[in-house]
């Protein structure tokens, strides 16, 4: 009976020791194969297959590296380093002034096929009608390397939830523009980041990832693609004034008065 007893104890204390030994391989595993910097390949993805804008609607975009909003950055995508100083590498989405302060009005569109992967409530306080939108495209490989794309202050589409599937070119929401102490303004944002197991997500360019056909929609309104990035060099070299506001661990800056900050689209 004790010799029984004491098999089956070695059995059970085998598998304990066996257990932690197959997860850590797991981890190791996922690490290796998934974690590494990433290709160039991905890096010059375009996969914006569908305007995520109406651009009949909008007026102009903060440019990359900005002194708009707050500061918002990452690791960027090409290199896994942080910049030096405050900025917002994201576009800021300048609306036309008689849609200013309407909610239920201006557009967010999938800018792909894919899902919601996530949905997050940055505010103090849960407002469900402003909520920031992760969305990632469909691929065909299972693999945790994906990239996202990000619409902040929106009022997501009745039936949608995380998981939701979308279609490129699909109405997902509409922005939320009765917010802030006065419940107007004229603008909400989008961005792109980079996921990979282990790693911070990586953040780039926004429209450097739309295709020909969808960035030419910008170039016949006076954008290009340079002219919607601040270069690393002149941030570094003329910071961005701060407010002395924090929230989430974001510095605020006032608000932007440097033509530089934003690219207006022609009439």
């Amino acid at each position: 009976m004790a010799f029984k007893f004491s098999k089956k104890l070695n059995k059970t204390l085998k598998w304990l020791l066996v257990i932690p030994v197959v997860v850590i391989a797991f981890f190791v595993i996922m690490f290796i194969k998934y974690s590494g910097p990433p290709s160039q390949e991905e890096v010059n993805d375009k996969f914006i297959v569908v305007n995520p804008l109406d651009l009949s609607q909008i007026k102009g975009l903060s440019k990359y590296r900005s002194c708009a909003g707050h500061d918002y950055r990452g690791p960027i995508v090409q290199t896994g380093k942080k910049e030096a100083t405050p900025r917002s590498m994201k576009h800021y989405i300048k609306v036309k002034d008689e849609l200013a302060g309407k909610n239920g009005v201006v557009k967010a569109i999938a800018p792909f096929d894919g899902k919601i992967l996530d949905i997050v409530n940055w505010e103090e306080v849960n407002i469900p009608e402003d909520q920031n939108i992760w969305l990632t495209p469909d691929t065909n490989e299972k693999s945790p390397r994906q990239w996202v794309f990000i619409f902040f202050h929106i009022d997501l589409k009745d039936g949608l939830e995380k998981g939701s599937k979308i279609k490129a070119g699909e109405v997902i929401g509409t922005a939320h523009l009765r917010r802030g102490p006065e419940k107007y303004t004229d603008n909400f944002d989008m961005a792109v980041k980079f996921m990979r197991p282990m790693s911070p997500p990586a953040i780039d360019l926004p429209l450097a990832h739309a295709t020909a056909e969808v960035f030419a929609e910008y170039e016949k309104l006076g954008v290009t693609l340079p002219g919607l990035e601040i270069s690393e060099e002149y941030r570094d070299q003329n910071p961005c004034p701060t407010t002395g506001q924090v929230r989430l661990g974001d510095v605020f800056f006032p608000a932007s008065t440097d033509p530089n900050d934003w690219v207006y689209f022609k009439e």
